[in-house]
């Protein structure tokens, strides 16, 4: 057991939780390209004197650094598109249900691609994180509704698999090979900021691009946690620990979420989703203690 690996992980969660709520409030204040797209840009800001400062940014190899666009590519453009579109046709904790699926996903690419041997107790973990952010996520009513268009579930679940594979995979090869986390979340968070940028510039040809204060002031604000120290975090921790341990603890995001829904938007939970949240805890600790 890694406890520092874990903590770490824990905290990327919360950062990334703290986002998955404030996000919310955010889309209502600005269009979602014109949020998307001052995100990474606005962390590189933090990024590049942070790689600096620690003097951690290294050359490497071409075969890294494509590795490293091509998981910055698909997690932080592909994957944050796929959710953008699939939250605008279904609802937000449906969406954020199928998304949520991630770690699972982690775990299966960590040893398809990885090769790593992870004990049964994190295949368990991972389904008791699937099934408790499901649980938190889809309201009774909802579950068993079939008025509901496929296609949008469906790109949320996308989502979600780019989001476990590509922040698993990618980002722990590229480390095992030499490539130092703040290089990897430089090249990543930069690959996100050109593909978002592209997509700002085709829109403002036929619409103007608008940034509120209100809504800037909560993308600068998720940027930060999201793409600066919810990346540290993470990778520091991937360093520490095999991916496949970690990727479970990707999924206490959804129980952070949940608490702060409450905390911060005054939510009132229902028993489904309070028993969400204990599947949620369960699978982290079975992973803390047993992983």
């Amino acid at each position: 057991m890694n406890t520092l690996a874990i903590l770490l992980a824990l905290g990327a969660s919360i950062c990334w939780a703290s986002v998955m709520v404030l996000v919310k409030v955010g889309l209502k204040r600005m269009d979602f390209v014109s949020f998307a797209a001052i995100r990474p840009l606005f962390a590189l800001v933090f990024i590049v004197p942070y790689g600096l400062l620690t003097a951690d940014f290294q050359l490497s190899g071409f075969d890294l650094v494509g590795i490293a666009v091509l998981g910055g590519f698909l997690d932080s453009f592909v994957g944050s598109l796929l959710f953008f579109i699939a939250i605008e046709k279904i609802s937000a904790h449906k969406a954020t249900a199928l998304s949520t699926t991630a770690p699972f996903w982690g775990v299966i690419a960590a040893v398809l691609f990885l090769g790593e041997r992870p004990q049964p107790i994190i295949y368990i973990a991972a389904i008791l994180v699937v099934i408790g952010a499901y649980s938190l996520s889809i309201r009774r009513e909802e579950a068993f509704s079939s008025n509901h268009s496929a296609l949008p579930a469906f790109l949320a679940l996308a989502a979600g698999i780019l989001w476990g594979v590509a922040e698993t995979v990618p980002a722990k090869y590229c480390l095992n090979h030499g490539m130092t986390p703040v290089t990897y979340q430089l090249i990543a968070v930069a690959i996100a900021g050109v593909s978002w940028g592209l997509v700002a510039i085709l829109k403002s040809r036929k619409h103007r691009l608008h940034y509120p204060w209100g809504g800037l002031k909560i993308a600068l604000l998720t940027a930060f946690l999201s793409f600066v120290l919810g990346w540290i975090l993470w990778l520091t921790g991937l360093k520490l620990a095999p991916a496949s341990l970690l990727a479970p603890i990707h999924g206490s995001m959804t129980l952070f979420a949940f608490l702060f829904s409450i905390l911060l938007l005054r939510e009132r939970p229902s028993a489904r989703s309070i028993a969400g949240a204990i599947l949620v805890f369960g699978g982290v600790f079975l992973v803390s203690i047993l992983g």
